[in-house]
């Protein structure tokens, strides 16, 4: 079985007992935090550590060792993976190599223009009410270097949406000037909140979510707190604010 992109193994969700026990485990990854499941690790740091933006170029370079032949709807898949992993070619992990192999995947047939409208201009009404909603409980603190918003199940029920349009919130949270943290907080359950943290400062985005029990990238993490919404907001905030104040002495 092969893992992309997955930190840990328990992403497989309900099945994870069942992989862990049958099967060999092949784990490709680039986040410096990865748990190292496999019985064979493909790990390629991200930038900057690396130069791995996206699994998808892990891929590419893989298909291209082997001589396996790229058609246009396997370049069409590995470009959507670089291209949401580095925000549309707009994150520091937009390395030259990135944009190198953006064009070469053009080149094998992926269309940038169509991929960019059917990942970002095609969103049902009810992501953009979810949206609202949620940046209505935006609050913006530290002097402007930190916001945080939720997404709790009344918003989802008020917007008729699901948790999984939820996923550009951070990006527009994050857009804000001067900031250096944006959180934003998912209510899974009444006993589960799941986090999404960006930095743009010096924080490490990867290091806070591990403190939760996640992981991820220098600028992008995320994390599963076993807790309720209203209990984990606070403990959070107070260990995004000890790092805010860490950087400040």
């Amino acid at each position: 079985v092969m893992f992309f992109d997955a930190g840990n193994m328990e992403r497989s969700g309900a099945a994870v007992q069942h992989i862990a026990s049958h099967a060999t485990i092949v784990n490709i990854d680039h986040h410096t935090t990865n748990a190292m499941f496999g019985h064979l690790n493909v790990i390629q740091a991200s930038p900057p550590e690396g130069d791995a933006s996206a699994v998808g170029q892990m891929v590419l370079d893989m298909l291209v060792e082997f001589g396996w032949p790229i058609t246009p709807s396997i370049a069409t898949n590995l470009y959507t993976a670089l291209m949401t992993d580095t925000g549309g070619f707009r994150h520091e992990n937009t390395t030259p190599k990135a944009l190198e192999d953006a064009a070469q995947l053009a080149r094998l047939g992926a269309e940038p223009s169509h991929i960019a409208t059917m990942v970002y201009k095609s969103r049902p009404l009810t992501t953009l009410k979810l949206q609202a909603l949620s940046l209505a409980s935006m609050q913006v603190e530290v002097e402007g270097r930190l916001a945080w918003a939720k997404v709790n199940r009344r918003m989802l029920h008020e917007a008729g949406a699901v948790m999984a349009e939820s996923e550009g919130i951070i990006d527009t949270l994050n857009s804000i000037a001067g900031l250096d943290l944006a959180i934003l907080f998912k209510e899974v359950s009444g006993s589960l909140t799941k986090i999404s943290v960006r930095s743009r400062g010096p924080i490490d985005a990867a290091a806070l979510c591990g403190r939760f029990g996640g992981g991820g990238h220098l600028r992008a993490a995320g994390a599963e707190i076993r807790l309720p919404l209203q209990q984990a907001i606070p403990k959070v905030l107070d260990a995004a604010k000890e790092a805010i104040a860490a950087e400040t002495r």
